[in-house]
């Protein structure tokens, strides 16, 4: 074996074998109590600069880093949200997530992600979610009771994220979707539109189907006889597979409102490669979200806008309330959508 490699070999032992200093090994090489080193990080306890200083130093000098989930057991609060979202969602619209850990970095916390594909993966995710010394829950999902009333018993605060919530202690905040949605109705039924088509989601996903129903409600109130609506998986192959069997079973209609962008983008591919229809001229479509595809060329699509960052920051503002009344009524906030006109509908 050479030198170097002997080297390099003993380098590495001691990387794996070096220990990690805790607030004893501050207070010892500080001269002060262990009690005096927790309270060197904390911004407003009381205690000298001088002292701060100094055992911050031999912190420093010993790479020592305070052990937040030590310190959440003292203080009662560990800086960290868990934000409970669908896999879906991460998918089509980021800027969600990132709005959030944007706002909550403002305020102090933490982002605990916890991906979810289904219901099941739902449920299991709150499950977990009881074993953190949380300070708040953020949920873009759809939980039920069995739930939800734990991490309620445990004193969590819950904030339900573009979802439905009936409990007595979680607050809401969300896009007013089914407005948004009647507002889609009544600009293409002004525009001259007779003959529509709704592309929903799953009857199991509520943000989906008050969209779907607020769109069609609305046209019945204005009196169309000639309306659908059609389930497709929430997705580009969905939407554009749902579309296609529809007209080939139905003819083509004169507006589509899709319940996502996604869906919104295969119903456009469709018309414009296998149906030959000339968007806007023979169909319009409109769709939902304004994810950032929706801007580019290629889609150029008509479609609501949600205020993320808006509803970002006030799922955190109901997060920081609710952690000073833990025992106030439940808060509900609606946001409206905007419609954000762009080529492929006539309106």
């Amino acid at each position: 074996m050479s030198k170097r490699q002997a080297g390099l070999d003993q380098i590495g032992s001691a990387v794996v074998t070096r220990r990690r200093a805790t607030s004893y090994d501050v207070a010892l090489a500080a001269g002060v109590a262990q009690s005096t080193v927790s309270r060197c990080f904390v911004a407003d306890s009381q205690i000298s600069a001088v002292t701060r200083a100094r055992v911050q130093e031999v912190a420093a000098s010993l790479g020592y880093v305070p052990n937040a989930i030590a310190r959440s057991l003292i203080t009662r609060r560990s800086e960290m949200v868990a934000v409970i979202v669908t896999s879906f969602t991460l998918r089509a619209n980021p800027a969600i997530v990132s709005g959030l850990g944007r706002a909550l970095n403002g305020r102090g916390k933490q982002l605990l992600l916890m991906a979810v594909d289904d219901g099941a993966g739902a449920q299991a995710a709150a499950k977990a979610a009881l074993r953190y010394p949380l300070d708040g829950l953020v949920v873009a999902t759809t939980l039920e009771d069995a739930e939800i009333k734990p991490l309620l018993a445990r004193g969590v605060p819950i904030v339900s994220f573009n979802r439905p919530a009936s409990w007595p202690r979680v607050d809401r905040i969300a896009t007013d979707h089914a407005g948004a949605a009647r507002e889609a109705a009544r600009l293409l039924h002004r525009a001259g539109h007779r003959r529509f088509l709704c592309v929903g989601g799953p009857p199991w996903a509520s943000v989906n189907q008050e969209r779907a129903d607020g769109f069609l409600a609305e046209l019945a109130t204005r009196g169309v006889t000639h309306s659908a609506h059609v389930v497709a998986e929430q997705s580009y192959s969905g939407g554009r597979r749902a579309f296609c069997d529809y007209v080939a079973a139905n003819g083509a209609p004169e507006a589509v409102f899709c319940v996502n962008d996604p869906l919104a983008f295969g119903v456009l591919d469709a018309c414009r490669f296998e149906l030959n229809l000339k968007v806007p001229a023979d169909i319009s479509v409109i769709g939902f979200d304004d994810v950032a595809e929706a801007a580019h060329q290629s889609y150029d699509l008509t479609t609501v806008r949600q205020d993320v960052d808006a509803m970002a920051v006030g799922a955190v503002e109901l997060l920081m309330r609710r952690l000073d009344t833990p025992d106030a009524r439940a808060r509900r906030s609606l946001l409206p959508g905007t419609m954000i006109r762009r080529g492929s509908a006539r309106l």
